[in-house]
């Protein structure tokens, strides 16, 4: 029964975070506004409407796509899909989620600052209150978030659920943010996170075991 529920989450969250309709999305409004990028292959064109909405790292990962790319608003036109983009955090608004396993409180806050960004501050807690790990910076939104959700497992009900990555990447390290598509039965918003290093011993941070972080 679980694995039925499982998969039927993994549907939902496909349509969820690659949210498409397959009309072609037109704005009379665009004028002039609408920007070219050029690429480095020589046949993919990326128009850009507002390039204050989407990090520069975002936009350079949309290279490995082969197909006209739009970015208008809140969501992208590829080819005759338009995908919204996540919109469950609020804009330039923090958000909290926590968990806690074992002597072990997670605490992780993070800000939405447009489309494509998250800033975000990371604290790992013992028993005794001290702060024995943190992590800040900017995570960026996958670049092919639009071609199917992550799946989570939810570590307190065992469901499966949709959501949309945000990565973090500097020094051969990643720590990533998973936020979830919608809200979980008690109207909570999830995360998961991971973080990894290619040089093991540069790895500081075991989340291997990380709990689901919802917030309160």
């Amino acid at each position: 029964m679980k694995q039925i529920i499982y998969i039927l989450t993994l549907a939902f969250g496909l349509y969820g975070c690659n949210n498409k309709t397959t009309e072609k999305a037109t704005d009379q409004n665009l004028g002039d506004t609408l920007q070219t990028i050029s690429a480095d292959k020589p046949n993919l064109e990326i128009y850009i409407k507002d390039k204050s909405q989407y990090d520069q790292t975002f936009i350079n990962g949309l290279a490995d796509y082969n197909e006209p790319i739009k970015l208008i608003d809140n969501y992208i036109i590829t080819g005759k899909d338009t995908t919204y983009f996540p919109e469950d955090l609020n804009l330039n608004k923090e958000t909290t989620f926590k968990a806690t396993k074992d002597i072990n409180k997670y605490v992780l806050t993070v800000t939405r600052n447009n489309l494509t960004n998250l800033t975000y501050t990371f604290k790992l807690i013992d028993k005794d209150n001290k702060t024995v790990d943190t992590k800040s910076g900017k995570a960026i939104l996958g670049s092919m978030f639009f071609l199917a959700s992550e799946v989570d497992e939810d570590s307190e009900t065992g469901d499966g659920y949709g959501s949309c990555e945000y990565w973090d990447k500097s020094n051969d390290c990643w720590f990533a943010i998973r936020i979830g598509i919608g809200k979980d039965d008690n109207g909570k918003l999830r995360a998961m996170l991971k973080y990894g290093c290619d040089d093991k011993n540069k790895q500081t941070l075991n989340l291997d075991e990380c709990p689901t972080l919802r917030t309160e």
